[in-house]
């Protein structure tokens, strides 16, 4: 019975350990003055990156300068080209620390 209890306590906060994104910059639905610098995610564990892609709003992949060896860490830093006026989604896929793949996306919009 013992065994059972510890089942139905300890189970379920295993299945929200997983990694999850922290921050991102520029943040989800953000609106920006001018091309970021930077985009950046930072994620509550370390995981292995295995894609990420910048898409205009015509689904159009844009340059995305970052390092693609994919190695343990909890920030991912990639250099965008200048970016015009639009919006751009960010779209990432990786793999936590305790091996359960993940993945996700970011949008955010230069202002005219």
């Amino acid at each position: 019975m013992l065994v059972v209890l510890l089942f139905i306590v300890f189970i379920p906060s295993l299945s929200f350990a997983h990694t999850k994104v922290a921050q991102t910059i520029p943040a989800n639905g953000a609106t920006l003055a001018t091309s970021p610098d930077e985009i950046k995610l930072i994620f509550s564990d370390t995981l292995k990156i295995t894609a990420m892609k910048l898409l205009d709003y015509q689904g159009k992949e844009l340059i995305l300068k970052h390092d693609k060896a994919p190695k343990a860490l909890k920030e991912k830093v990639a250099i965008p080209q200048t970016l015009a006026a639009g919006t751009y989604r960010v779209i990432w896929r990786g793999i936590s620390a305790d091996g359960h793949p993940i993945k996700g996306q970011i949008t955010f919009t230069i202002a005219p």
